[in-house]
C-alpha cells in the first residue's frame, strides 16, 4: 500500500533546521578544537574557549526560539496558561493541516505548508474563552462552516463569526465538562444566587445572564417552558425593585395559577379579561412615557434602568390560543387589540414596559410576523421541529447538534448571542406554591 508523507509545517520545518544547525555546531566545535589541540598544539584554556563559542552559536537559536515560544504562548500568565495555550494551539494546527487549510510554500526542492495564524485565550478559571484564526480569501468560505470542537481538547464551540475588520474568524468555546445548569436543593440556596444578578437582570445557567427586554419562549408540550417562567418568576419576586407582573393564560394552566398568587388582580384568563390587561398595560405606559420625558431632560440617552423605576412584564401564556380566538373576533376589535400589543412592543422599551410570549410554535399563523420579530430575546427549548427554530430564528440558522432535555434549549440575544446558543434553565429543588404560601417572597 502506498503511503502518501504527510507535508510539513513551517514550524517543524523551523525546528528541524534548529536541531540540524545545534547538531553541526556541536559536531564542528568537538572537530576543530580536536584539531586546533593535535595539530596547532593549542593550549587546553584556548580549546576549551573555542568550544564555548561553538555551544553558544548552536544554543543562541534555541534560546530564542524558546523565547519566543513563552512569548506567544503569554508565559506571563503563568506556566499552566501557557502550556494549555501551547496544546490547544498545537492541536487545532494538526487537525487544520488534516483539513487542507494552509499555503504550500517552496524553496527549491524543498516545501512546506503554512497555516493561518492562530491564537487563544483562557478565562481565568480555565471554563471558556476565544480562539481567533487568521483569515484569508482562500480560506474565507471553508473557516466560516467549520466546527473546530473535535480539536479543542474537551472545549466546545459555541459561537462563530467575523472579527469587524474581517481578518480573524472568532470561536468562543466553553468547558464541555463543566456543568451549565444551576441546581438549587433550597429556595435559600436559589435567593442567595439570585442575589448576585443586577436589579434588571435574569439568569438562565452559570454562562447566561440577560437584562429584561422582550422575549418569545417556544417549545413543545414538556419542553420545559413553564418551568423556565417558574424560575423567571421567582427571580423577579427577589428583585430590590418592584416587578409589575400580569399575566394571561386562556388555558388557566399552572402560569394562571401563580398569577393568582402573585398577583390577582392583573391575572386574566378569558378574552375580555386580557383585552382589559392590555388596556390597563397601555395606561400605565402612557404615564410612564410623560414620566420618562421629564426625567430625560437630566440623561437624555438613558432608560427606566438608569431612573430606578420598575418594569412591568405581560406573560403571555399559549399566545396562539389567543391569536386563534381574537380571528373569530370583527375588525374593531382585531384592530385595537393589535395595536395595544404592538404599542408594548415597539415603544415599551425604554420605559421598561415588556411582552413575553409563550407558544408551541411561532409561525406568522399564531403571531404577527412583525410582532415576533421585535422580540429581541427568542429561546427554543427541547429538540423542536426545524420550522420552529426557522421561525424563531429565521432561515439558515445555525443550531447546535445537542440532545436537548426539558429546560435544555437555544436563545439568541442582541449583541451576546446574535447566533443560537446553549442555555440550561435551573432546577428547582423545592416547591414553588409552598415557597409562595409561606411568604418567603
Amino acid at each position: 500500500m502506498i503511503q502518501i508523507e504527510k507535508i510539513k509545517t513551517d514550524r517543524r520545518v523551523k525546528g528541524e533546521f534548529l536541531c540540524m544547525w545545534l547538531i553541526m555546531c556541536s559536531i564542528l566545535g568537538a572537530a576543530f578544537s580536536r584539531a586546533a589541540n593535535i595539530i596547532l598544539g593549542v593550549t587546553k584554556f584556548k580549546t576549551a574557549a573555542l568550544v564555548c563559542g561553538f555551544s553558544i552559536a548552536g544554543i543562541a537559536p534555541l534560546l530564542l526560539s524558546a523565547e519566543m515560544w513563552a512569548l506567544s504562548n503569554h508565559i506571563d500568565r503563568g506556566v499552566k496558561y501557557a502550556w494549555k495555550h501551547y496544546k490547544l494551539v498545537l492541536g487545532l494546527r494538526r487537525h487544520l493541516l488534516d483539513a487542507g487549510i494552509y499555503t504550500t510554500k517552496k524553496l527549491g526542492a524543498m516545501k512546506w505548508a503554512k497555516l493561518p495564524w492562530i491564537t487563544a485565550d483562557f478565562s481565568p478559571d480555565f471554563k471558556s474563552g476565544t480562539v481567533w484564526i487568521e483569515n484569508s480569501i482562500k480560506f474565507n468560505g471553508r473557516l466560516s462552516k467549520m466546527d473546530i470542537s473535535p480539536s479543542l481538547g474537551g472545549y466546545v464551540v459555541e459561537q462563530a463569526y467575523l472579527t469587524d475588520d474581517a481578518n480573524h474568524y472568532r470561536f468562543d468555546f466553553y468547558d464541555s465538562s463543566l456543568e451549565r445548569r444551576l441546581v438549587f436543593g433550597s429556595f435559600e440556596a436559589f435567593k442567595a444566587y439570585s442575589g448576585s444578578m443586577g436589579a434588571y437582570e435574569l439568569f438562565i445557567d452559570s454562562y447566561t445572564s440577560l437584562t429584561l427586554t422582550h422575549q418569545l419562549i417556544a417549545g413543545q408540550t414538556g419542553s420545559g417552558k413553564s418551568y423556565a417562567l417558574h424560575g423567571y418568576l421567582l427571580q423577579m419576586r427577589l428583585k430590590p425593585v418592584l416587578y409589575h407582573l400580569y399575566f394571561a393564560d386562556l388555558k388557566a394552566s399552572s402560569i394562571a395559577l401563580l398569577g393568582e398568587r402573585l398577583s390577582p388582580g392583573t391575572t386574566a384568563v378569558d378574552f375580555d379579561g386580557v383585552v382589559s390587561l392590555l388596556e390597563t398595560i397601555d395606561s400605565h405606559m402612557q404615564e410612564r412615557q410623560q414620566q420618562m420625558k421629564r426625567l430625560l431632560a437630566k440623561k437624555i440617552d438613558g432608560d427606566y434602568r438608569n431612573f430606578g423605576l420598575p418594569p412591568h412584564i405581560l406573560i403571555f401564556d399559549e399566545f396562539a390560543d389567543f391569536s386563534l380566538l381574537l380571528q373569530s373576533k370583527d375588525k374593531k376589535i382585531r384592530d385595537r387589540v393589535n395595536s395595544l400589543i404592538s404599542s408594548i412592543v415597539l415603544k415599551g422599551r425604554q420605559g421598561g414596559f415588556f411582552l413575553w410570549i409563550v407558544m408551541q410554535q411561532a409561525g406568522s399563523n399564531n403571531i404577527p410576523t412583525f410582532i415576533r420579530d421585535n422580540l429581541p430575546w427568542k429561546v427554543v427549548l427541547g429538540n423542536a421541529e426545524d420550522q420552529t427554530y426557522v421561525t424563531a430564528f429565521g432561515a439558515g440558522a445555525d443550531i447546535p447538534l445537542r440532545k436537548m432535555e426539558a429546560g435544555d434549549g437555544v436563545f439568541t440575544y442582541p449583541a451576546v448571542a446574535n447566533k443560537p446558543r446553549l442555555c440550561e434553565f435551573p432546577t428547582l429543588g423545592f416547591d414553588i406554591l409552598s415557597a409562595l404560601e409561606a411568604g418567603v417572597m
